[in-house]
């Protein structure tokens, strides 16, 4: 087995080099999730013999001196389980979905199936992708909560079991995660990615998008999902010019982040105050009103998906999610409605107050904590307070790794995007900054495990 797992960008330049081989890779995964999967309980599934096959034969490919079947050729990826892929059970951790079978692949499992990708198998979803605990945990203390939803995704990727998974959000369940457990996500602006093949939450509000271990490695993974790997590269790690002017949220909800979390913000925006001009940006008045709306719309359309099966047998549900859908069976319609309309109005109105920022030839780039602290205990998921703001409004973010606790624990940094796309300038400033962070973030079970070899 390799002693590390290499980013996408190596593996890429030494398969081409005839130096590493999709098998190797595949290996290296499958050892990690032989040797950790009873302490992590990332993953509902592995195909293995399915993996094995697929390496071999793009390695097979390449030995023949055949061109790559695209730029994820040969990449290990895991897939949460409540996005389809043609031939798997697509569970979403629910007793309810046993026996179904996905008769075709997700939009986005299609395109990655496309761009050479190899899917190990399905990572856990907490139940029905909503608030109550998995039984995935924290790989940085198995005595903390990995997050939620996509806490397989998450847990996966920082302990090597995979070079990328798949996650989706409906209030925080890519950035905080991904920030919880040491790696990077990225959601894309609502819509932006199609969600065909993926069991719904909420239609306002969710959103598909990538967890990996750096910037450069997620990027890769989501350029692939929007895109075919036939189309043109969409240019987000290679801008014109890296803006020079960031944005600090201050006030309002921001305020809610505990001492420790505050504490590293400061230290990594004083660190970053040597590469970039930064500047304070008050929270509106208006976002103390995202979470109750939030939650009114999430509650609603989630009682609307279950709608036939929640009302033969609700014991089936688990506490969490079933107090949300009772929510949203007594919510009225008028309240739904004038959710919808203040989403709207917000959406817009977010749009407007950003965009003037460009009369100064900014970027409205906005940086604040990813989470209000680090990774709770294992009763809860912990707080989407955050990341549900950006779901909401359905614009870009980004978490990187910005630190951690004084008991070990990852802390993120988000960074978000006032404009439509937001990768042409978000993605490369959080290239620029994990750079600057230059943080080292191998799990301890990682460092501590006596399969570590040298090369």
């Amino acid at each position: 087995m390799l002693a590390e797992l290499p980013f996408i960008a190596d593996a890429q330049t030494l398969m081409r080099r005839g130096k590493l081989r999709p098998i190797d890779l595949v290996e290296h995964c499958l050892g990690r999730i032989h040797q950790f999967e009873d302490q992590i309980h990332a993953w509902v599934m592995v195909d293995e013999e399915g993996a094995r096959a697929e390496a071999r034969r793009l390695g097979k490919m390449l030995d023949d001196g055949q061109e790559p079947v695209g730029p994820l050729h040969g990449i290990p990826i895991g897939i949460k389980d409540i996005i389809d892929v043609a031939g798997w059970p697509t569970l979403c951790g629910s007793k309810l979905r046993a026996g179904h079978v996905a008769s075709k692949d997700a939009f986005v499992v299609a395109t990655l199936r496309e761009a050479g990708a190899i899917f190990l198998g399905k990572t856990v979803t907490t139940e029905w992708a909503s608030f109550d605990p998995p039984p995935t945990r924290n790989p940085w203390n198995l005595n903390h909560t990995p997050g939620g939803s996509s806490s397989g995704s998450a847990a996966a990727v920082a302990m090597e079991m995979c070079m990328a998974a798949l996650g989706t959000q409906t209030g925080g369940s890519i950035i905080r995660p991904a920030s919880y457990c040491g790696v990077v996500g990225i959601k894309a602006n609502h819509g932006y990615i199609p969600l065909d093949g993926i069991f719904p939450f909420s239609m306002h509000l969710d959103h598909v998008g990538p967890i990996a271990r750096t910037i450069e490695d997620v990027y890769e993974i989501f350029s692939r999902c929007v895109f075919s790997h036939g189309s043109n590269n969409i240019g987000g790690m290679v801008p014109h010019r890296i803006p020079e002017r960031l944005f600090v949220l201050r006030g309002g909800l921001v305020e809610q982040a505990d001492a420790s979390t505050r504490k590293n913000f400061e230290e990594v925006i004083s660190k970053l105050s040597h590469r970039f001009e930064i500047l304070p940006l008050e929270v509106p008045g208006w976002f103390a009103e995202i979470p109750v709306l939030h939650r009114r719309i999430m509650a609603v359309e989630a009682a609307e998906v279950h709608r036939d099966a929640f009302e033969r047998n609700a014991e089936s549900f688990a506490p969490r999610i079933r107090s949300l859908i009772n929510e949203g069976r007594h919510c009225t319609t008028l309240d739904y409605a004038y959710a919808l309309r203040r989403q709207r109005e917000f959406r817009e109105l977010a749009s407007q107050e950003l965009h003037k920022l460009f009369a100064d030839n900014c970027v409205p780039i906005l940086l604040m904590p990813s989470t209000p602290t680090a990774a709770p205990n294992l009763d809860t998921t912990g707080d989407p307070v955050f990341n549900s703001l950006w779901s909401f409004l359905g614009q870009f973010a980004v978490t990187i790794p910005s630190g951690f606790t004084s008991t070990g624990l990852p802390l993120g940094l988000q960074l978000t995007y006032g404009g439509w796309t937001g990768e042409n300038a978000l993605i490369p400033v959080a290239n620029e900054i994990e750079k600057c962070l230059n943080l080292s973030l191998r799990p301890p079970l990682l460092r501590a495990s006596k399969s570590e070899q040298t090369p």
